[in-house]
């Protein structure tokens, strides 16, 4: 998933351990990223992932090709 998203000039980071998501959503909070991509087991199943926008709150589901469009929309 990162490589794609890196292969579409689309920043991204990879949290550096398996903390609580609390922990991980402050870490994101703390750098000023405006997204958190959620892959858990049952976004795995099903082949979604989950996308947490940081500013509004609003989290939705998106199939692979919807996240790489919603995050190219967004203003540089």
């Amino acid at each position: 998933m990162l490589a794609s998203l890196r292969k579409r000039g689309i920043a991204t980071e990879l949290y550096p351990d398996a903390a609580k998501m609390k922990k991980q959503m402050s870490y994101a909070n703390q750098r000023g990223i405006p997204y958190v991509a959620v892959i858990g087991e049952s976004e795995m199943e099903k082949g979604v992932i989950s996308l947490k926008d940081m500013n509004s709150g609003q989290q939705e589901t998106l199939s692979p090709e919807a996240l790489y469009g919603r995050l190219s929309e967004r203003p540089a």
